[in-house]
């Protein structure tokens, strides 16, 4: 079998033969296994390197344990050239006489596009057949907005924005994403596609990308996947906290994603500048039905207020031009809801968002009414958005947009 060192890890082509033994593989159904999918044929190719360089500085098991760590990861041959094919590999990282150590499993010489839910489907049904578990956990990382359909674009692009004093805004992680001879074709995954497109049951999912932590997200998911980390505002490419990941997930018998969510604020939170911006929320998805319970009286019960809503003084979770991200919470008090509603909202939500963390701003974006769950409002000058909207599971259980 071909395998690549820690120190060449960023050419991800290029397979060296190693000599020394093998630890025996494990056998029979493992307890689990962790799925890191790395979609970096854009302009985050670089990114993505740097993060399975750092994944593989932690604690890696070896391959006699009954836990393993995966990695499916499409990047550019080199930074900006989104025109020279660069097939996707899927590779196990392992530790191996005290040294990191990746085993190509299959190379996807005949996968043109990784982002899409065929791709996926496929890449997953191969590691449930090599690696039968009973746990797996996801993570994605790549851009992203949430509940957005494909290809809806926006009159500017994230990387060309400004603050107020002209300095050029941080690059973040803009589902899925695959440039096309320039990032201005762009091929992403639908939300509803991406969800019906995993062949197993997930123990959790977590979205290196921006925008994702939407009630939208969640409730599309929701029977997917037992829980979900993401970040309702966007992610900076340097993206999710790597080094420490494997002993979060895989030291004890059930995934610390708490402690993940925890490190990546404190990370991002002693940052300096506008570095000093990030989002984080973990949702325990078995308590979802009570939430949207809960929330669903509130619409009903104050739907004038939600028709005279003041965007204006909801807090949001974008800094730019992409107005489709608000509070979940904030939303209940500007339409109106009372003391007893909040309190039950209140209630069903500290069940439901396990964790959640804001810094102070994000760029130049106040973060202050945060609850850690953003939702769309519907927006009259955009009639297409609003009727594909109306085909999200939220929605249609909801009825938000009529």
């Amino acid at each position: 079998m071909k395998r690549t060192v820690l120190a060449i890890l960023a050419l991800l082509c290029v397979f060296v033969t190693s000599c020394y033994k093998d630890d025996p593989p494990y056998e029979g159904e493992y307890s689990d296994v962790f799925i890191y999918y790395g979609l970096g044929y854009n302009n985050l190719s670089g990114n993505l390197r740097t993060n399975l360089m750092d994944l593989c500085k932690g604690i890696l098991p070896g391959k006699s344990r009954e836990k393993a760590i995966l990695a499916f990861s499409h990047n550019t041959a080199t930074y900006g050239d989104y025109n020279t094919e660069n097939p996707p590999v899927l590779m196990r990282i392992h530790r191996a006489e005290g040294i990191a150590t990746i085993d190509t499993l299959k190379v996807y010489d005949d996968m043109t596009v990784s982002a899409s839910p065929t791709s996926m489907n496929r890449v997953l049904s191969d590691i449930k057949d090599m690696f039968p578990s009973k746990s797996y956990g996801f993570l994605i990382s790549s851009h992203g907005t949430g509940w957005i359909p494909q290809n809806y674009s926006t009159s500017s692009s994230t990387a060309s924005l400004c603050s107020a004093d002209g300095k050029p805004y941080p690059l973040t992680k803009a589902i899925g994403s695959q440039y096309q001879g320039s990032y201005r074709n762009n091929l992403d995954m639908d939300i509803r596609e991406f969800a019906n497109a995993f062949p197993m049951k997930m123990d959790y999912i977590i979205f290196d990308a921006c925008l994702m932590g939407g009630i939208e997200v969640a409730w599309e998911l929701k029977d997917v996947c037992d829980r979900i980390v993401f970040s309702p505002a966007e992610i900076l490419s340097h993206g999710m906290i790597y080094e420490t990941l494997s002993w979060n997930f895989l030291s004890g018998e059930d995934a610390d994603l708490e402690s993940f969510c925890r490190e990546y604020y404190e990370y991002y939170s002693t940052q300096s500048g506008q570095q000093q911006s990030g989002t984080i929320s973990l949702v325990d998805c078995g308590t979802l039905d009570r939430l949207g319970a809960v929330y669903t009286e509130i619409l009903a019960a104050h739907r004038d207020g939600l028709a005279r809503i003041d965007k204006s003084r909801v807090q949001k979770y974008f800094y730019d031009n992409k107005n489709w991200y608000y509070d979940f919470r904030d939303i209940a008090v500007e339409i109106g809801a009372n003391e007893s509603e909040l309190s039950r909202l209140d209630e069903a939500l500290e069940e439901c968002v396990v964790y959640h963390a804001e810094t102070e701003y994000f760029f130049d974006l106040k973060l202050q009414e945060c609850c850690g769950l953003s939702m769309y409002l519907e927006d009259s000058r955009r009639p297409q958005l609003n009727s594909y909207y109306k085909t999200l599971s939220w929605n249609r259980y909801s009825g938000l947009v009529e």
